[in-house]
């Protein structure tokens, strides 16, 4: 509002203005207020509905837990009631046909070798694959034994016979001393290690797979070749043996 002021100035009347806060009270701060009301109520409900989803989680969760241990349950209550057999290899036969072996290093060695695969479960057959058998002499691999997969029938047992020759295997100083002191016994040693791999249903039921794994040592009288006290498998020693 202006107003004419005697001496010809012009001034102010500060009467009537006032701040516009001070003009409508609390208004402003209650339009803040619902403002911010309105921003984060959205959020509080978003919030409210993620509880449902947890929830369910939770629950398929738990349920998916119970399924396995259930399952679990089930399979070594089949394990303990029916007692399967795992299949296994075993070396049956063993001889040292030949060996020559000269002052450079160089080995020569003829062995015959009966492998057998045995299933002693009743209720299934195992199938064998992936079977792989290394004869050795001190650290040096003389030869390298193979199968296709095969089949073993229930309570069944499938032999393997293999004819191992080798020539001009060069051996290294340790191992031409091992030789030599084997040969002044009279008794030569051979290591045979390897595995395959074993597939069968426990109960007739459950499928079921593992390795089962082979090592033991093959010693031979020389010069007769027979083996000393062959016993060489890799059926799982039972607690009571």
């Amino acid at each position: 509002m202006l107003s004419v002021a005697h001496g010809g100035g012009v001034h102010h009347d500060h009467r009537g203005d006032s701040h516009p806060n001070q003009r409508y009270g609390n208004g402003g701060e209650e339009a803040r207020q619902r403002r911010d009301n309105l921003t984060h109520h959205p959020r509080g409900r978003r919030a409210h509905r993620s509880g449902p989803l947890e929830w369910t989680a939770a629950v398929v969760f738990t349920v998916l837990a119970v399924v396995v241990l259930v399952a679990a349950v089930a399979v070594l209550v089949v394990v303990l009631l029916l007692q399967p057999r795992a299949p296994y290899l075993a070396i049956r036969s063993a001889r040292l046909d030949d060996l020559v072996y000269d002052q450079q290093g160089a080995l020569e060695a003829a062995l015959s070798l009966g492998v057998a695969a045995e299933n002693g479960n009743a209720r299934s057959g195992a199938t064998f694959s992936d079977f792989e058998l290394r004869l050795v002499f001190h650290r040096v691999v003389i030869a390298i034994l193979r199968a296709d997969p095969f089949d073993v029938p229930p309570k069944g047992s499938l032999p393997l016979g293999y004819v191992v020759r080798s020539s001009g295997i060069p051996l290294d100083s340790s191992g031409m001393a091992a030789m030599e002191a084997a040969l002044a016994d009279g008794v030569v040693p051979f290591t045979v290690s390897g595995q395959a791999s074993t597939r069968w249903k426990v109960g007739g039921l459950v499928p079921f797979k593992y390795w089962t794994r082979l090592r033991c040592d093959l010693r031979f009288f020389w010069p007769n070749g027979t083996a000393v006290d062959l016993s060489c498998s890799s059926k799982p020693k039972s607690k009571s043996s």
